[in-house]
């Protein structure tokens, strides 16, 4: 599990905390494995592994199809996956690139497109329009839903409109 590089005193990936946070949300460290991190705020319940989505306001919740489409909630497209459990209202890190854990459905297979899915936080091969993570893709094939080492680049975000050939 990659860990905090940036100079952020006694906090991990795996730190959740109550109000008051101790530091602003939308902080972004970088991490170990080349990655970066956002600091969020959980508006219900984030699962460990869930792909979440990150507005503007630096509050996350765990991503849908109909979350990643819907105009009033698609304003921002960062995503990221959080690596342990944020109870709703408590503030933690949500990994936007590097190697993070996350949860894919089953007879997912390895270096293919990443799309969002109906079930919260779980990410698919399977095609839907408007829900690719673009510069996300999983590092194994699996035949039961599970939580893999993912490929994530700089700059990840759910790509809108038609999906690409």
């Amino acid at each position: 599990m990659p860990f905090i590089t940036s100079p952020v005193a006694g906090c991990n990936l795996l730190d959740a905390f109550a109000a008051p946070a101790p530091m602003g949300v939308g902080t972004v460290v970088s991490l170990s494995d080349g990655g970066e991190a956002i600091f969020v705020k959980a508006l219900s319940e984030l699962s460990q592994y869930a792909y979440v989505l990150v507005y503007a306001d630096g509050t996350a919740q765990m991503a849908t199809t109909t979350l990643a489409t819907t105009a009033g909630t698609s304003s921002t497209k960062r995503g990221g996956w959080v690596q342990q459990s944020i109870p709703s209202g408590y503030f933690g890190w949500a990994q936007i690139s590097g190697t993070p854990k996350g949860n894919l459905a089953a007879n997912c297979d390895d270096q293919a497109p990443l799309y969002t899915t109906a079930t919260a936080g779980v990410l698919d091969d399977a095609t839907v329009s408007g829900g690719l993570i673009g510069g996300a893709i999983s590092t194994v094939t699996i035949s039961n839903a599970t939580a893999v080492t993912l490929l994530v680049a700089r700059g990840q975000m759910v790509v809108t409109g038609a999906t690409p050939a």
